[in-house]
């Protein structure tokens, strides 16, 4: 089963939402257990506009 998570902001000046279409223009990375592994998930790593220092992450 493919996970997926989300790192968001929490402190920053909009909310995100847990999507990778957030207006933010989340980066998505890949998870491998290996070289030439099937993908195990994919991280998104939102992108704050303001400096922040609380974050989040959630899996769905």
């Amino acid at each position: 089963m493919r996970m997926i998570v989300h790192i968001r902001p929490v402190d920053d000046s909009v909310g995100h939402e847990e999507s990778p279409h957030c207006a933010c223009g989340p980066a998505g990375q890949e998870v491998y257990l290996g070289a030439g592994e099937q993908s195990l998930g994919t991280i998104y790593r939102h992108h704050p506009l303001v400096p922040c220092r609380e974050w989040e992450a959630s899996a769905i």
